[in-house]
């Protein structure tokens, strides 16, 4: 995707590609899994809608109950239910959305637009056997004129007589504007042996967002901790850095740096007032207690809630149990990228992961992204004022490209490690995926371990694993009622249609395949082996040419514009351009096109490129340099390395052709 304008004030354009890809192709596993369909989720979408309101039902998470009796799944348009594993039948639980007179439980409750809107979470208490205690974590818009506390009288047994709002906790914005706040709930069901709630809530914390995008929207246990140990019951979060690190300039752009803010970081508290009294510390706003050994604790200045820091969207933990050293499990996230990657990383404690400063194993910076520098170290960042030394960055075990030769993606989605037995084929491998393209890939376990070495150079080979998903996704849409030409909702590489995917696993060790697009649940039922050819060896992608000290306003075209150039620069946009700003470059909103992503930040769609304005530079060499380069740290991503000079002078040839008198 070429993108060659941004309407001033504006910062995130789609790309479609990386500047030069990141490692060698992932390698054919051979493997093709077989999934069967599990259960339909009532459809809370709309039948003929646009992207998120045109997904059937937005499944989100699947978690066994403890005991495995039951299945509890969520929607983020609002419902929580328990499904039946032996009837598939649904029970609403309790329901979130009570929008404008809707009849769930919180009136500004918010679901419509963005992607991970809504009631975006649960989990349960690990002794949730005993005490009935889980945790939800749902979005509000602070703006809709209703109050936040929940309505009285929606769901008989819950009682809200102790129910009390909790202050936000501020985040450094650029304008004073609060788009939304994350609220993160305890409630404990006295009797957890039938389909209704019967007990308690209680508002634990409630956190700002100055935009909808990458939110707080994770909660995970350690699940080896036991009474006793000092992870008990103590819950990690995943916090985003709402859109922060995606801004060219600005106060916010390096709050994922800053250990002032909970913006980008993952978090480590104890829910529980009650438990952890003697090595804890109860929080500011008096819900909470925060563990004295986390890493920041003495650091003035800094939240103590903070456990890994410099992060952009950490969407989903999960945890490795390696059996040779079952009492140090490893905690991993599957972290959302920008530019350049999509990555798995091992959170440890203390850890910089290097956002928006670093993107993977590259640097990240407003002229561009480029190779790591030898020693490889970056401020620690207190505040916007004040650093107090350095740190080397902490890398991914995993990484793709946004490539779309069939082994990139737009967004990782999640995975497991694979530890049931009714697929053994899987034994020891990461099973994971990227949420609009449907595409898996399975990692070994052991190879994703060694990874964690902290050289950058080292990630763990990824195998592509064949399931068509894409195509069950889009028969069981049509099925249902879907009436979209195509799936809903787009993404850079998956071009038009998300599968928008996620997993989820049972309490044998059993994976599932949620995609919200039809709103099904599948379960992987087996995997059928062939003997996969041996892989041709990747040559290493070419290294970014040095940049070039001649002005871009000064360079000129050396392709002269002719018919046969301007043909094959409009082959290399119709392959690498086209799918975000339209077949005849007439941009995504007339070419009839939404890029979620874009929505999601309420930013303008890639733009015409057959009108007059130009804001990055109007001469060929600003043209050429855009599209070489790229416009980082937007999304729009550099071609270096992915096309040569002479492709990219012809696009420039074909994009002048497209209106003469510019």
């Amino acid at each position: 995707m070429l993108t060659r304008v941004m309407k001033a004030g504006l910062v995130i354009v789609m790309a479609v590609a990386v500047a030069r890809l990141l490692a060698a192709q992932p390698i054919p596993s051979g493997l093709t899994l077989q999934l069967e369909d599990v259960a339909a989720l009532p459809i809370t979408g709309e039948l003929a809608g646009e992207n998120t309101r045109g997904q059937l039902a937005r499944v989100n998470y699947l978690r066994d109950e403890p005991g495995g009796r039951r299945f509890f799944v969520n929607d983020l348009n609002g419902p929580l239910y328990i499904l039946d594993t032996q009837t598939k039948t649904f029970t609403t639980y309790l329901d979130f959305n009570g929008l404008g007179g809707r009849p769930g439980l919180f009136p500004k409750f918010t679901f419509e637009r963005n992607f991970a809107t809504g009631l975006t979470s649960f989990v349960f208490d690990p002794d949730y056997s005993k005490n009935g205690i889980f945790y939800t974590l749902h979005m509000e818009d602070p703006s809709t004129p209703a109050p936040a506390e929940a309505r009285a009288g929606v769901v008989p047994g819950l009682d809200l007589s102790t129910y009390q709002v909790s202050p936000p906790i501020t985040v450094p914005t650029d304008d004073g504007k609060i788009a939304r706040e994350v609220v993160l709930i305890e409630w404990t069901d006295r009797n957890t042996g039938n389909a209704t709630f019967e007990g308690t809530a209680r508002e634990v914390l409630r956190v700002q967002h100055p935009l909808p995008q990458h939110p707080l929207g994770e909660m995970t246990f350690n699940p080896v901790a036991r009474p006793g140990d000092a992870d008990w019951r103590v819950m990690y979060l995943g916090v985003g850095d709402s859109g922060a690190g995606d801004q060219k300039d600005g106060n916010r752009r390096l709050t994922p740096q800053r250990l002032d803010t909970m913006s980008g970081k993952i978090l480590r508290i104890v829910p529980d007032l009650g438990a952890h009294t003697g090595t804890s510390t109860v929080s500011e706003n008096g819900r909470y207690r925060i563990p004295n050994d986390n890493p920041f604790t003495r650091t003035d200045g800094a939240r103590k809630e903070i456990w890994a820091y410099g992060l952009r969207n950490p969407h989903r933990l999960i945890w490795d149990v390696d059996p040779a050293r079952p009492a140090e499990p490893r905690l991993l996230a599957f972290h959302i990228g920008l530019v350049t990657a999509e990555a798995v990383i091992v959170v440890h404690k203390g850890a910089n992961y290097g956002w928006p400063l670093r993107e993977g194993t590259r640097t990240m910076s407003p002229i561009g992204a480029g190779p790591l520098p030898d020693p490889d170290t970056i401020p620690v960042r207190i505040s916007d004022t004040i650093t107090r030394g350095t740190i080397t960055p902490t890398y991914p075990v995993i990484e793709y490209a946004h490539s779309r030769d069939g082994n990139g993606g737009d967004a990782i989605a999640n995975g497991f490690v694979y530890t049931g037995r009714a697929v053994p084929a899987l034994t020891g491998k990461l099973l994971f995926g990227d949420i609009t393209t449907g595409h898996f890939w399975s990692a070994d376990i052991a190879e994703v371990r060694a990874a964690d070495d902290g050289v950058a150079t080292t990630v763990a080979p990824i195998h592509a694993v064949t399931t068509g998903i894409r195509q069950l996704t889009e028969s069981a849409y049509r099925a249902r009622g879907g009436k979209g030409a195509a799936l809903p909702g787009f993404g850079g590489v998956a071009g038009r249609g998300r599968v928008d995917l996620r997993f989820a696993v049972d309490g044998d060790g059993e994976l599932y395949v949620l995609t919200k697009s039809d709103g099904m649940i599948r379960k992987v039922v087996g995997a059928s082996a062939s003997i996969a050819p041996s892989p041709a060896p990747t040559a290493a992608a070419p290294a970014p040419a040095p940049a070039s000290t001649v002005a871009p306003a000064t360079m000129t075209n050396p392709v002269a514009s002719s018919p046969a150039s301007i043909s094959a620069g409009r082959t290399v946009f119709q392959a690498n351009c086209a799918a975000c700003h339209g077949p005849l470059a007439q941009g995504a909103v007339k070419a009839g096109i939404t890029i979620s992503i874009i929505e999601e930040s309420g930013g303008k769609q890639p733009p015409d490129l057959t009108d007059a304005q130009w804001d990055h530079g109007s001469t060929d060499g600003e043209i050429f340099t855009a599209i070489k380069r790229g416009l980082p740290p937007t999304m729009m991503a550099g071609y270096d390395g992915r096309l040569s000079d002479t492709e990219i002078w012809q696009i420039v040839s074909y994009l002048r052709s497209l209106a003469p008198a510019r």
